[in-house]
């Protein structure tokens, strides 16, 4: 019995000393934060570039693809101001508006649309997204609003104010932008076991815990249209990888203006994460705190826009637009 105890005992120190090695020095996501986008490829003109790419994929859900809408007079030239717009985890182009749009019009400012890659086409699709892709598109959409304005806008919603956070702090990527709109950001999932797709060879070992596909689907067909209510599971792990490694940033060598407008009431994301970020912010950050009524969104995320919190819509393109007057955007 006591040698049986003894041999007990090497074999969990064996297992833990295995288990930490994997921790350690397991094969992680890759996430490269610092892309490079050839603005040389917009030689026929942006929209027609988007055009290009997009019809490589035959499941694009109509009305999502990248895309510019041009202020009347101003296709293919520049207006004094742009506004990007970088959509969540799983969303699409449509998650808040018309806010993207009214704050454009409002502006004179030509509009740009992305797609996060694998997004935005059928639910087999979110599983070829990478952080990398994502940061792709996020130096992509950067470099289009910089083609078609003077000066840049950008609005993100969620996973999309990760990646907005991120090139934030690179300079290149942050050339001629002017303010950054954080809706709900993304700098920590607020859920217990968030971190767990983060783990070595998590995309191998987590359809084995969690099942094939995660189902977040609701009893609204428009909204399961424009965001992809069922995913594989390891579309998960990229995210969880870029949300860890955003935040772990030092954010006081970010010096574009910034709004962080999002609820503390917030049940996806964590809202204490998001104080921190702006706290540390370099340049200057407005907090606006939401409070949320009946007919919105009861997760407090989506917090503005005609499908998920439309009783918040007015009054989230009054904020943003006062906020940049007191910053001289106008």
């Amino acid at each position: 019995m006591q040698r049986f105890g003894w041999f007990l005992g090497r074999l969990l120190l064996a297992l833990i000393v295995v288990g930490g090695l994997i921790y350690w020095f397991g094969p992680r996501e890759q996430v490269e934060l610092h892309p490079r986008f050839d603005s040389r490829k917009f030689g026929e003109g942006v929209q027609v570039y988007f055009e290009s790419i997009e019809s490589a994929y035959d499941d694009i859900v109509p009305g999502v693809e990248k895309r510019v809408i041009w202020q009347d007079g101003f296709k293919e030239q520049r207006t004094p101001i742009s506004v990007l717009y970088m959509h969540g985890f799983s969303a699409s182009s449509e998650e808040i508006r018309p806010v993207p749009d009214r704050v454009a019009d409002a502006l004179g400012a030509n509009l740009v649309y992305t797609r996060l890659q694998g997004h935005g086409r059928d639910s087999a699709a979110m599983a070829e997204g990478t952080a990398t892709g994502w940061m792709q598109d996020m130096a992509e959409g950067l470099a289009a609003a910089r083609a078609v304005g003077d000066k840049v806008i950008v609005i993100s919603t969620s996973t999309g104010g990760t990646l907005t956070a991120a090139a934030a702090l690179d300079v290149e990527l942050s050339q001629g932008v002017a303010a950054l709109v954080f809706v709900s950001p993304n700098f920590g999932v607020n859920t217990p076991g968030a971190r767990l797709p983060g783990l070595p060879w998590a995309r191998e070992w987590l359809p084995l815990v969690m099942g094939e596909e995660r189902d977040v689907s609701g009893p609204d067909p428009e909204v399961n249209t424009y965001w992809t209510s069922v995913y594989p599971w390891t579309a998960v792990v990229p995210m969880t990888v870029l949300v860890e490694t955003v935040y772990a940033l030092d954010f006081s060598g970010a010096q574009v203006p910034a709004l962080f407008w999002f609820s503390d009431d917030d049940q996806v994301v964590r809202p204490d994460l998001t104080h921190k970020v702006a706290e540390a912010w370099g340049g200057s950050a407005t907090v606006n705190l939401v409070t949320m009524g009946p007919g919105d969104d009861p997760s407090s995320h989506v917090i503005a826009g005609r499908l998920m919190s439309p009783g918040q819509t007015d009054t989230t393109v009054a904020g943003i637009l006062d906020w940049l007057k007191t910053i001289g955007v106008e």
